[in-house]
């Protein structure tokens, strides 16, 4: 969100200064792994739909200008149950802004993706307008547009920024709480990792097998990413991970990780090893709806914070830092951001708590 934020700043002729506590892109934050799904029917709200809409040819502007492939297209699937939130979600959505998309009943799930291991009454989403996108490739695209990137140096208050700059947007993902108090968050611990496929199973390449999230139950999610190497699957749980900070997260990752991910594509994958090639950790900066938050602070109009985006938010960086250029240089936005505003959280939030709330 900083990199996006940066760039375009830097693109209306602002003088922009992007500081990072460590050299983006790095892996050290909760922007990093290879892949991020995009997609546009969106169960987690039909009031995203116009930014998403907004951020592909944002996405696709920024590979023109960088000559780097950032985005492709693979669709996206959407499983579950027909009472699912993912799969009611998506259709909602779907519905509400005319999308490209369709509705899969259990037959047709299991003719057309082979992958999937499909139960009687799981249906899905067919997203069309959905992809995957390479977020190092990207962040290091967008930043490669702004004059000045000030690496491995921390921030430690908004005030030592404030007395030499106009205005200050805060993007830092789970260090956030560090530097603001006025926004309940959760920094959660999540694990991903890539399982190598059976030698016979060539369904698994993105012009083939969509990028998915599947629902299993009332709130446990996993997704996956197409094969994108020919030889692995990355496959990775939707929360449920344990709450941490950035000092304190665990990087290894032992078997209590992995044996859960495994379970998810023995039970919902054909084709998959249970060996793991590979892994990473990354963190989610939760808020307590899972919503984003984009506001003026309540304490300086000239103070912006973004990126509390809850795990779901990269897909959005181009459109999100658009809008908080609007921010800084109109005062405002035309986007419609009044579900993102920070004043949701006020009556639930003591300044000074930092810790993990429902």
């Amino acid at each position: 969100m900083g990199a996006a934020t940066s760039w375009r700043l830097a693109k209306r002729g602002v003088h922009v200064v992007c500081f990072d506590r460590h050299s983006p892109p790095h892996a050290q934050g909760s922007t990093h792994g290879e892949s991020r799904i995009i997609r546009t029917a969106y169960f987690e709200g039909a009031w995203y739909v116009p930014l998403l809409q907004e951020a592909f040819p944002l996405w696709r502007e920024l590979e023109a200008i960088s000559g780097e492939r950032i985005l492709t297209m693979t669709g996206a699937l959407m499983i579950g149950d027909a009472t699912s939130d993912a799969v009611v979600g998506a259709q909602a959505s779907a519905k509400e802004h005319g999308l490209d998309a369709e509705l899969l009943d259990t037959d047709s799930l299991r003719r057309r993706y082979r992958g999937h291991v499909v139960r009687d009454g799981d249906v899905a989403v067919l997203d069309r307008q959905a992809g995957v996108l390479n977020p190092e490739t990207a962040v290091g695209a967008m930043l490669a547009q702004v004059p000045q990137v000030v690496r491995d140096t921390e921030v430690k208050s908004i005030a030592e920024l404030r007395s030499s700059f106009d205005a200050v947007v805060v993007a830092a993902g789970p260090w956030t709480p560090e530097l603001i108090d006025w926004i309940p968050l959760r920094v959660e611990r999540q694990v991903h990792g890539w399982f190598s496929l059976a030698r016979d199973a060539d369904w698994f390449g993105p012009d083939r097998f969509p990028a998915f999230v599947r629902q299993s139950g009332e709130s446990s999610f996993m997704y996956g990413i197409p094969s994108l190497d020919g030889k692995t699957v990355k496959v990775g749980r939707h929360h449920d991970g344990e709450t941490t900070t950035p000092q304190a997260i665990r990087r290894r990752v032992d078997d209590s990780d992995v044996d859960p991910l495994r379970l998810l594509t023995s039970t919902y994958l054909r084709g998959v090893s249970g060996h793991v090639t590979r892994t990473l950790t990354c963190m989610y900066t939760n808020t307590p709806d899972g919503h984003f938050v984009i506001d003026f602070s309540p304490e300086d109009a000239r103070v912006v914070v973004i990126s509390a985006c809850s795990g779901h938010g990269f897909k959005f960086a181009p459109v999100i830092g658009d809008i908080a250029a609007d921010l800084v240089c109109d005062g405002g936005t035309k986007r419609d951001i009044s579900r993102f505003s920070a004043s949701r959280f006020a009556a639930s939030h003591v300044p000074g708590d930092h810790g993990d709330h429902d």
